[in-house]
């Protein structure tokens, strides 16, 4: 009899011990891109409602602490040791929260899981979905509306400030870190290129046939998620347009 008492109990050790995460899996998730070990919320700036260019970031760790800027080179060393903006910390008691650090004190309700409304302003924050594995297909440039604009400044083969996807893992650059597109091979680190790419942590990764390697922070906005075909998403938080 006491061996069928027993079964319950056994199927509940066993379901939990290959159900539940350790902490040490957890943390490979983190490693393996699957899981970055922070959030990132993204805003417009006051008085920038329809200005790409001007965004209000906030990367949150688990401790509690954020980061208020976007890291151009991405999230694959992103650590608290991270420079080029200020910490601060980020409380919250159910829907009120608060972030504050030595330059800015700002109150926050939050709306739902992935929106925050900023006390006292229009804009609100959103957080960022995953990208993690994502596949483009298409032409992104930081001009808008470039494909069907008529007096667009560069031929098809010119270097500008575009580059290509494919859904196979491939890119053409043909200048979209190019500072001066007269000399578009003035700077061998920004010069136009191709090869493979993928996107994890937040972070688009170019490895160009040349050897070269860069890497980019990359997002959507607000709380879009990122497809193939994305019309619009941020690459070093710069805005690309898809056609």
């Amino acid at each position: 009899m006491n061996k069928y008492l027993l079964l319950p109990a056994t199927l509940l050790f066993l379901l939990l011990t290959c159900c539940t995460k350790t902490d040490g899996q957890a943390q490979e998730e983190e490693n393996n891109g699957t899981k970055p070990p922070f959030e990132i919320w993204m805003g417009q700036k006051t008085g920038s409602t329809g200005n790409w260019s001007n965004l209000d970031w906030k990367i949150v760790l688990p401790d509690g602490s954020y980061f208020n800027q976007l890291p151009r080179e991405g999230f694959l060393d992103f650590s608290k040791n991270q420079t080029g903006g200020t910490w601060g910390t980020f409380s919250i008691n159910g829907s009120s929260g608060t972030f504050q650090n030595q330059y800015e004190t700002i109150q926050v309700k939050k709306i739902s899981s992935t929106e925050m409304e900023k006390i006292g302003y229009t804009n609100r924050l959103y957080l960022l979905s995953t990208v993690d594995g994502v596949k483009l297909n298409g032409s992104y440039n930081t001009i808008p509306n470039w494909s069907s604009i008529s007096n667009y400044p560069y031929g098809p083969t010119d270097a500008q400030p575009m580059i290509s996807f494919d859904k196979q893992g491939n890119f053409l650059d043909q200048g979209a870190f190019v500072t001066n597109f007269t000399q578009p091979f003035q700077d061998a680190q920004r010069a136009p290129g191709a090869g493979t790419y993928e996107i994890k942590k937040f972070t688009l990764i170019l490895n160009y046939t040349d050897g070269r390697k860069i890497t980019r922070s990359f997002s959507g906005v607000l709380n879009n998620k990122v497809s193939a075909n994305s019309e619009l998403v941020l690459i070093a938080g710069n805005p690309f347009y898809n056609k």
